[in-house]
């Protein structure tokens, strides 16, 4: 009876789906494309962003929170490049609307080679 319960419950709960949460792996001699929601998308960066530019005006857009980017398309078919500088190093992020391939939230890590560390303000390009 109790097992029946259990699954009944079970059942019930709404699911949570893993795409809905990706993570970005960004070095500064490439371009990533990050897939922003119709109903908006947040990249997380590590640190706070010193400067953002948006390549294409008027395409989404931008609030900052912190560390984190809040994006909204203008409309459904925007597509811009989104220019991100964190302790003085420039990262490039190709930002596409999609209903389909798109994530509600954006872990941006460093590649491997080029660690950005998290809420140091004063490193420096070398």
């Amino acid at each position: 009876m109790m097992g029946k319960f259990v699954l009944l419950f079970l059942s019930l709960v709404p699911k949570i789906y893993a795409e809905n949460v990706k993570t970005i792996k960004l070095c500064e001699k490439s371009v990533a494309s990050a897939y922003i929601s119709p109903r908006g998308s947040v990249l997380g960066f590590p640190t706070e962003p010193e400067k953002v530019f948006l390549g294409t005006k008027s395409t989404f857009s931008i609030d900052y929170v912190r560390s984190d980017l809040v994006i909204s398309p203008m409309t459904l078919n925007s597509r811009s490049n989104l220019f991100v500088y964190l302790q003085g190093r420039r990262f490039v992020l190709d930002l596409i609307t999609s209903t389909t391939n798109a994530a509600s939230l954006y872990f941006i890590k460093d590649c491997e080679t080029d660690l950005v560390k998290p809420g140091n303000q004063s490193a420096k390009r070398k």
